[in-house]
C-alpha cells in the first residue's frame, strides 16, 4: 500500500466505523477471501458449531465462504482426527468441541496467525560452526523451543573439506563426515550443561516434542553455508543464528552470511550476538516506516510478544521533516488494536542521518531486548543491511534482532 493509499483510508475512516475483523480500507488484506469449513457429521455437536460459527460471523463479517464437509473419506483426508472440527483457509483451528461464540470471533479475527511461522513456530533451525556464538544461538533457540513446544535442527554446513572443527585421521570425505556427525552430536548434548537445565535435549532423527524437552535434531550438509541455510529455510518456523563465526566464516560472515541469509531466508530470522544474554523479552523493538506498518507482521509481533508479556515499541524511522505522521500512528493503532496485545504500545519517531547509532541510542534507554525488522525492497533494512551498517548493528550491541519477510513467513510459502 503506498501513501495515497493509506492518507485515502485515513480520510475513510473518518467516516466508517471498521469492524474488528476487517483490515484498514485500501489494504491489501481487503481483498483476502477466506474459506471456513465445518467438518462433522450432522450431529447436535456439529449444528451447535455451526450455529456458532454464524453468530460470529455477525460480530466480524469477512469477505469468503462456509462449507460444511459431511463425506466420510472428505474428512479423513482433511487431517481432522475428531469431530466436530473447524478448519479456516485449510487450518485446523478446533476439534472435537464446540467454541464458544467468543472464542469463535477472536479466531476468526486472528485467522492469519494460524499460517505464521512465527506464530505457530513448530521447528527451529541453528547453523553451528561450533563457536561460541553458535553456542549462545542455540542457547536461545532452546529458551524458545521451550516456551513454544518447538523442536530444533543443528546444522553444520560443510563448505570446503576442512572447514571443520578437526579433520578425520584417515583424509577420506566419508570418514571426515562421520567425524563432524559426531561433534555435531556432541555439541548438541554438551553444550546445554553449561546452561544449567534440570535434563538434557534427546538427540534424535526426527522431530517432535520429547517429555517438555525440546528434541534435537543434527544433520551436517555439503555446501555453501548461505545457500544451504536458504534451502533449509522452507521446511523451518525460525532460523536462528549466532552474529560472529569461526574459522574460514568469520571473516564473511556480516557481509555474505548472515546479511544474506536474513533477508533471502523463507521464514523469520533471529540473529543473536555472541554478547547477547537470554533474559526472555521485556522490551521489543519494531523498527518501521510507512511501507512495513503492515498488519499482519504487527500482529504476529504482537502475539509472540505476549508469550513474554513484552511491552511492545513501535519506533518508526524517517527523515526529520517528513508528514502525516499521525496517520502512520493512527494505522498502527488500528493494527494494533486488532491485534489483541496484552499491553498498550509505546509510539516514537526517530530521525537524523545515523539509524542505527538512534535506535540503538532508544534502545539503550528503554531498556530494549529486541530488534524486530521487517524487510522490504525499499526502505531502512537496507541501509541496515549495508557491511558497516549490520557491524555496528550486531557486533557492537548485546540485543538480538528478528528479521521477518514481506510475504514470505506464512506457510504456502515455504511448506516442506
Amino acid at each position: 500500500m503506498n501513501f495515497l493509499q493509506k492518507s485515502d483510508a485515513y480520510s475513510k475512516l473518518k467516516e466508517t466505523e471498521v469492524s474488528p475483523l476487517q483490515p484498514v480500507p485500501g489494504s491489501q488484506r481487503a481483498q483476502t477471501m477466506t474459506t471456513i469449513q465445518i467438518f462433522g457429521i450432522g450431529d447436535a455437536k456439529t449444528r451447535a458449531l455451526r450455529d456458532n460459527v454464524a453468530a460470529a460471523l455477525r460480530l466480524c463479517p469477512l469477505i469468503g465462504k462456509v462449507e460444511e464437509v459431511t463425506e466420510v473419506n472428505q474428512i479423513t483426508a482433511s487431517g481432522v482426527s475428531q469431530t466436530p472440527a473447524l478448519v479456516v483457509d485449510g487450518q485446523i483451528i478446533s476439534e472435537g468441541e464446540v467454541p464458544s461464540v467468543a472464542d469463535l470471533t477472536r479466531m476468526l479475527r486472528r485467522r492469519s496467525l494460524y499460517r505464521a511461522k512465527l506464530y505457530r513456530l513448530r521447528r527451529i533451525l541453528v547453523p553451528v560452526d561450533f563457536s561460541p556464538s553458535s553456542e549462545n544461538a542455540y542457547h536461545f533457540a532452546w529458551q524458545l523451543a521451550e516456551r513454544f513446544g518447538s523442536s530444533i535442527e543443528l546444522v553444520h554446513a560443510m563448505s570446503d573439506l576442512f572447514d571443520g572443527a578437526r579433520a578425520s585421521s584417515s583424509g577420506f570425505l566419508s570418514n571426515y563426515l562421520n567425524t563432524l556427525r559426531e561433534e555435531l552430536d556432541a555439541f548438541a548434548r554438551e553444550t546445554p550443561k553449561k546452561w544449567n537445565l534440570p535434563g538434557q535435549p534427546k538427540i534424535d532423527p526426527g522431530p517432535g516434542q520429547n517429555s517438555g524437552m525440546p528434541r534435537v535434531r543434527t544433520k551436517v550438509i555439503f555446501g555453501a553455508p548461505e545457500e544451504v541455510l536458504e534451502s533449509l529455510s522452507t521446511k523451518f518456523d525460525l532460523l536462528v543464528m549466532g552474529a560472529t563465526g569461526k574459522g574460514n566464516l568469520a571473516a564473511r560472515l556480516f557481509g555474505t552470511v548472515s546479511a544474506w541469509v536474513s533477508q533471502n531466508a523463507h521464514c523469520p530470522v533471529l540473529i543473536v550476538p555472541h554478547a547477547a544474554v537470554w533474559n526472555g523479552f521485556r522490551n521489543i523493538l519494531y523498527a518501521s516506516n510507512f511501507e512495513s506498518n503492515d498488519p499482519d507482521k504487527i500482529q504476529q509481533v504482537a502475539a509472540f510478544a505476549q508469550q513474554y508479556d513484552a511491552q511492545m515499541h513501535f519506533v518508526h524511522v524517517g527523515p526529520p521533516a517528513e508528514k502525516d505522521l499521525a496517520v502512520e500512528r493512527m494505522l498502527f493503532e488500528i493494527h494494533y488494536k486488532f491485534s489483541e496485545a496484552g499491553k498498550p504500545f509505546i509510539f516514537e519517531k526517530i530521525t537524523g542521518d545515523n539509524l542505527v547509532d538512534n535506535l540503538h541510542e532508544y534502545a539503550f534507554r528503554h531498556k530494549n531486548d529486541l530488534f524486530v525488522f521487517v524487510t522490504h525492497h525499499r526502505g531502512i533494512w537496507q541501509s541496515l543491511m549495508h557491511p558497516s551498517a549490520t557491524k555496528k548493528m550486531l557486533l557492537h550491541t548485546d540485543t538480538p534482532v528478528l528479521v521477518m519477510h514481506q510475504g514470505n513467513d506464512m506457510e504456502d510459502q515455504g511448506a516442506g
